[in-house]
């Protein structure tokens, strides 16, 4: 078998990587842990997410038939972390805080203040954002990835396509054998940059858009909570 031939049955994919150059090696090591590191945290996300879901089911058929805020509460006493639960949870303890303040000062008023109003929404607009702001968290990675990869992908390319032409220069002819593997190098480094962005820039979407409907969902809630203050004579 000549040394062309050679050259050409030998190039399995595990061959090729071993026997790329170490610029290659090294695009190919960082996009590998670009996509170990996105693949967690879309596992990880997922099974935050798919816990909200459960959280926002169990508050749904804890309060359905509740008729004022102080059944709501005890109905989402045992619902543990849920934030749609701390909406409610944190308008009660801000209630009560409020009546042992007037208590101590012999304060008579059984409504809220314009400040005392202004007060419920900031502390419950904090909880909101410190849920969300949670459910955010890592979610910047995935845009890294998504926008880091397939740079380092296409500078491997480029790394391929220039020992392409260095093996045609150093064999002095310009056939199959003699470019194939620096051609092999730059579709590599291509598919190792696009296989670790595509599942990121997806993920990233999807993620960024059930935060954002999840925040929706708390404001909501946080609306009809002070709602119902007001349904009930306490504003």
């Amino acid at each position: 078998m000549s040394q062309d031939s050679a050259a050409l049955a030998d190039t399995g994919l595990f061959h090729l990587v071993l026997g790329a150059s170490v610029e290659t090696q090294v695009v190919l090591g960082i996009c590998t842990i670009f996509s170990v590191a996105s693949w967690y945290v879309i596992a990880a996300k997922w099974w935050e997410f798919r816990s909200l879901a459960s959280h926002r089911k169990a508050f749904q058929r804890a309060v359905e038939r509740m008729r004022d805020t102080d059944e709501r509460l005890q109905a989402v006493a045992t619902l543990g972390g849920s934030p749609y639960a701390e909406v409610v949870r944190g308008t009660g303890r801000f209630l009560q805080d409020l009546s042992g303040a007037m208590q101590r000062g012999n304060v008579t008023r059984t409504g809220l203040s314009l400040t005392q109003l202004e007060a419920l929404t900031l502390t419950i607009e904090a909880g909101i954002g410190s849920a969300i702001d949670e459910t955010r968290r890592m979610i910047p990675l995935l845009a890294v990835v998504g926008a880091t990869a397939p740079l380092l992908g296409l500078f491997g390319t480029v790394i391929g396509i220039m020992n392409a032409f260095l093996g045609i220069a150093s064999k002095g002819t310009g056939n199959i054998a003699a470019v194939a593997p620096g051609i092999a190098e730059a579709l590599i480094a291509t598919a190792a940059g696009l296989g670790a962005a595509i599942p990121a820039v997806i993920a990233y979407n999807v993620f960024t858009g059930r935060s954002e409907r999840v925040e929706g969902e708390l404001e909501r809630l946080a609306q009809e909570t002070i709602g119902a203050l007001g349904r009930e004579g306490r504003l």
